[in-house]
């Protein structure tokens, strides 16, 4: 099963970025820019103050008929009848606490991440994708994430740079290096030995792959990783931003995490073919520490390969079908999404995941 079909319910999320509409005045911080991309990168303007913006509601928008709840913030008038964009919540709201607050937070997060661990770092870079079909400027973009992501060795942020190889002139092999990086960065995880598999260009190489899988201690994919990242630097920075926005920023940030999906899965069950001894334990192994939907439905469909009893195969199916009901659901109309009904428990979801992954571990 792939990520974008366990994740769907969550209202059909468009595979969107974050990005700043005004350019930034400074590199991300850590790394130094290489001249050569410098020009052709998107930047964010400072910000002068930190949200919230201190305008009273009263100079903001005239007094109107239509209000609607912003969480954290309370009840808000609409501009004029509340029907100026016909679609998008925010551009009904008024700028201080509406496009222009969105605006300031999203340029206050990528500050944040831009000076945080290798993990965040890549996050910024990724949320700054320029919006622009620009091959020059989104080639210089994913020449500076590669780097960033190389630089800083993490596992997590080499594979979210996979993002980053369709920008460059050679694609395959791009996803080759990663996928080795990620399997030297952490060798005790199965799902790079997988994924490395998937790239491999040789029967020794995907020989090397088996035996790494075999190896492997842990299966952890992070499910919503970035989503994750996102939330915690939202949640430290002071004050607080309100749950309204930071639910829009998950909503924009869960698109990019449902477009992720282990790779190598077809090969994985033609290695264990029947009577494979080794599958049974690794099928196992798979089962007992999964971080996802994704791979424990992949170990119930090696166990039962393996020969595992239907009724163990079928507590893993339940597992991840408990996973699936307990989704939450974002409102279909825009308006709710801003009410502390809609906005808190999909805030709440990313936050249990983050915590211990979409699936139980003891199994």
């Amino acid at each position: 099963m792939r990520r974008a079909a366990i994740l769907a319910t969550l209202g059909g999320l468009a595979v969107a970025v974050l990005r700043p509409t005004a350019p930034a005045d400074a590199p991300l911080a850590g790394r130094p820019e290489q001249p050569a991309i410098a020009a052709a990168l998107p930047r964010a303007e400072a910000l002068a103050a930190p949200y919230p913006p201190a305008v009273p509601v009263a100079a903001a928008v005239a007094p109107a008929g239509v209000t609607v709840e912003l969480c954290g913030t309370g009840r808000m008038p609409l501009r004029g009848a509340g029907s100026v964009s016909g679609g998008d919540a925010f551009d009904d709201l008024p700028d201080p606490v509406g496009r222009l607050a969105l605006q300031e937070l999203q340029e206050r997060l990528l500050r944040v991440l831009a000076a945080g661990d290798a993990r965040q770092r890549v996050a910024a870079w990724l949320l700054r994708q320029p919006a622009v079909a620009d091959p020059a400027a989104q080639a210089a973009w994913a020449a500076a994430l590669l780097a960033e992501a190389r630089a800083g060795g993490d596992a997590q942020a080499l594979r979210w740079a996979v993002a980053a190889c369709g920008h460059t002139d050679d694609a395959a092999r791009c996803r080759r290096e990663l996928a080795l990086a990620r399997v030297q960065a952490e060798p005790d995880n199965g799902l790079h030995w997988l994924e490395w598999a998937h790239e491999a260009s040789s029967a020794s190489e995907q020989g090397e792959a088996w035996q790494g899988v075999l190896r492997a201690h842990r299966w952890h994919e992070h499910p919503g990783g970035l989503t994750a990242v996102t939330q915690q630097a939202l949640v430290a920075m002071q004050p607080v931003a309100p749950a309204y926005l930071r639910a829009r920023l998950a909503r924009e940030t869960l698109g990019r995490d449902t477009a992720e999906a282990p790779a190598g899965q077809v090969w994985l069950e033609q290695q264990c073919g029947p009577g494979h001894a080794d599958c049974a334990p690794l099928a196992e192994r798979m089962a007992g520490t999964a971080d996802s939907a994704a791979l424990l439905t992949q170990a119930a469909v090696l166990g039962r390969q393996a020969g595992w009893a239907e009724a163990r195969v079928q507590a893993l199916t339940a597992a991840t079908q408990a996973f699936h009901a307990q989704l939450p659901s974002w409102p279909e109309a825009e308006r709710a999404v801003l009410a502390c009904s809609g906005a808190e428990p999909p805030l709440a979801h990313v936050q249990a995941v983050a915590r211990r992954g979409e699936v139980p571990r003891v199994r």
